[in-house]
C-alpha cells in the first residue's frame, strides 16, 4: 500500500510540473497577446455604441467609452456656419460671425462633404492610401490650417509674443504608425490609428457618419497596453498560481487515493484473506483426512494380513473377505467425498431454478431408504418459486441435509421440506446432542456412530452454500432439528 501511494504521489507530482509548466507558457505568451486584442476589440466597440448613441440622442448621458472625459462628438451642419462639439462635461456651438470665419467654415463645409463615407467604407487600407481623394483633403485641411492661422492673428491679441519651434527631434519619438477601416453603417466608417513611443501605443478612433443635414465625428483617444507592460504582472502571480495547481493536484491525488487505490488495495487484502483462510482450511481438512483414512487402512490391512497368516479366526476368510470389502468401500466413499470438494466452484452458473422440481427430485432418491424406515417426506410450498441460483451446487447441498436427516430421524419419524423464496427448511425429529452442534460443520463430526458415514455431510454441504454465498444454519428446536438454508441477497439475522 506504502509503495502504491509512493508511485500515486510521484505521479501526481509529475502532473503537476506539467501543468504548471503549460500554464506559466500560456500566462507569459499568449494570455498578454490575448488581452491586449481583447482591449482593442473592445476600444473599437465602445466607439461604435457610442457614436450610435450619440446619433440617435444628441447626448452624452448614457456614455459606455472607458475613457469618458476624452471622448468628444463633433457635428457639422451642411447649412449653418457653425461647429457643434459634445463631450460628457461640456456641449459647445461655435457660430461664425465675420466674414473670414464665415468663411473658414464653408470650407470645412466642403471638406466635411468631400470625406463622405459611403464610397470610403467599401475599401481596405491599401485602397485608401492610394485614393486620388486622399490628397486633396490632405491639401484642404492644409488650406484650412492657413486660413485658421489669419483668423487666429486678426482676432486674438495677446499681451504677450508666441512663437512656435518646430521641434522635428520630438517627431523621432513616435514610431510605426498605422491605420485601420472598419464598418460603420452605409453612410460610415471607423478610422483607427495608431502610433507608438517607447512606452506606450497611443490609438485613436474616428467614427465618420454623414446624417441628412450634417456630418457628424466622434473620437476616442486611448493607451492601449502592450504585451511588455502586462508580463510583470502576470510573473507575479505565478507563484501563487502553481501553490495552488499543486494544492488541488495533492487534493485530487488524495481523494483519488481513497475513492479508488485504497478500496482496490482493500478489495485485494479481503481477496488474500479469503485466500489465507481457504488454504488453512485445506491444510487441516487435508490433515484431518490423512488421520480418519488411516482407520480403515489399518483394519484392512490386519484383516489381510491375518488371513494371509491364516491367524486364529482369521483362518475363515470368507467371513472376513466381505469385511475387508466393506473397509475399501468405506475408504472409497471418503475419496469421492473428498475429491469433490476439489471441483472448482469459481465459475457459478447463474440461472432460473424452479425450487419445486428440484427438491422433488432429491427426495425421490431417498423414498426407498425413508419407506425401509417407515419415515414420511413430505415437501411444502408452491410450485411457482422460481430462483437464480447454480442448480448443481443446490442439488447437493439439498442431497447432503436431506441424506442426514434420513440417517438420524428415528424410525416412523417424518421430514418436512418448506420451501420460499428466501430459504428452504429441512426439520427432521431428534436432536443433535449439544457438545457436538457448535461444531456440527467441521469435518469428521457426527453426532452418532452410521454405517458409512464420516461426518462430511455437512460440512460438504456448508463449503457449497459459501461458494453460492447462501448461509447455511442447523438449530435445535423442541424434539426437532431445523435446518435452514438462506440464499444470497436473502440473508436476516
Amino acid at each position: 500500500m506504502r509503495e502504491l501511494g509512493r508511485k500515486n504521489l510521484c505521479y501526481s507530482l509529475l502532473l503537476a510540473a506539467v501543468l504548471m509548466a503549460l500554464l506559466t507558457g500560456y500566462f507569459i505568451w499568449m494570455l498578454p497577446s490575448l488581452y491586449v486584442s481583447y482591449t482593442e476589440e473592445q476600444n473599437l466597440k465602445a466607439v461604435r455604441t457610442q457614436h450610435q448613441s450619440f446619433m440617435e440622442t444628441g447626448t452624452y448621458d448614457h456614455i459606455r467609452v472607458k475613457n469618458p472625459s476624452a471622448c468628444v462628438s463633433v457635428r457639422i451642419p451642411f447649412e449653418k456656419a457653425c461647429v457643434e462639439l459634445t463631450s460628457k462635461r461640456i456641449a459647445v456651438i461655435i457660430t461664425a460671425e465675420n466674414a473670414d470665419t464665415i468663411e473658414l467654415m464653408e470650407q470645412i463645409q466642403s471638406l466635411a462633404k468631400k470625406m463622405t463615407p459611403g464610397a470610403w467604407s467599401r475599401m481596405d487600407d491599401q485602397e485608401l492610401k492610394k485614393h486620388s481623394l486622399n490628397w486633396q483633403i490632405e491639401e484642404q485641411i492644409r488650406q484650412i490650417q492657413d486660413r485658421l492661422n489669419t483668423i487666429w492673428e486678426k482676432q486674438i491679441r495677446l499681451p504677450f509674443a508666441l512663437e512656435v519651434i518646430d521641434l522635428t527631434a520630438e517627431k523621432e519619438l513616435y514610431y510605426n504608425e498605422s491605420f485601420r477601416i472598419y464598418p460603420l453603417s452605409d453612410q460610415g466608417m471607423i478610422v483607427e490609428t495608431t502610433v507608438f513611443d517607447d512606452n506606450n501605443q497611443y490609438t485613436n478612433y474616428l467614427a465618420v457618419e454623414q446624417a441628412a443635414d450634417a456630418i457628424v465625428f466622434t473620437v476616442l483617444p486611448v493607451i492601449t497596453p502592450q504585451m511588455e507592460e502586462i508580463r510583470p504582472v502576470v510573473m507575479q502571480s505565478i507563484p501563487m498560481l502553481c501553490a495552488v495547481i499543486l494544492m488541488l493536484v495533492l487534493i485530487f491525488s488524495q481523494l483519488y487515493s481513497n475513492g479508488i487505490v485504497h478500496p482496490v488495495y482493500k478489495k485485494l487484502e479481503d481477496v488474500n484473506q479469503h485466500l489465507m483462510e481457504e488454504n488453512k482450511r485445506q491444510e487441516m481438512f487435508l490433515g484431518a483426512s490423512s488421520h480418519q483414512l488411516k482407520t480403515p487402512i489399518t483394519a484392512a490391512l490386519l484383516l489381510i494380513d491375518g488371513m494371509i497368516g491364516q491367524i486364529g479366526k482369521y483362518k475363515d476368510y470368507e467371513k472376513y473377505l466381505p469385511k475387508v470389502k466393506e473397509q475399501l468401500l468405506s475408504m472409497r466413499r471418503m475419496a469421492e467425498e473428498i475429491l469433490s470438494l476439489n471441483q472448482t466452484c469459481s465459475k457459478l452458473k447463474q440461472e432460473p431454478v424452479h425450487l419445486y422440481e428440484l427438491i422433488q427430485a432429491q427426495t425421490a432418491s431417498y423414498q426407498v431408504a425413508a419407506a425401509a424406515r417407515q419415515l414420511k417426506i413430505s415437501v411444502e410450498g408452491t410450485k411457482e418459486i422460481c430462483i437464480r441460483t447454480d442448480a448443481d451446487l443446490l442439488a447437493k447441498i439439498i442431497d447432503n441435509l436431506l441424506a442426514n436427516a434420513v440417517a438420524y430421524t428415528p424410525q416412523g419419524g417424518c421430514i418436512r421440506l418448506m420451501l420460499s423464496e428466501q430459504s428452504v427448511t429441512i426439520q427432521n425429529q431428534g436432536m443433535i446432542p449439544a457438545d457436538i452442534l457448535p461444531h456440527i460443520f467441521e469435518p469428521f463430526v457426527s453426532g452418532e456412530h452410521r454405517s458409512g458415514s464420516h461426518g462430511l455431510g455437512l460440512y460438504i454441504a456448508a463449503y457449497y452454500a459459501r461458494m453460492m454465498g447462501a448461509d447455511l444454519r442447523i438449530y435445535n428446536r423442541e424434539k426437532r432439528v431445523e435446518a435452514i438454508l438462506m440464499f444470497a441477497g436473502k440473508r436476516n439475522s
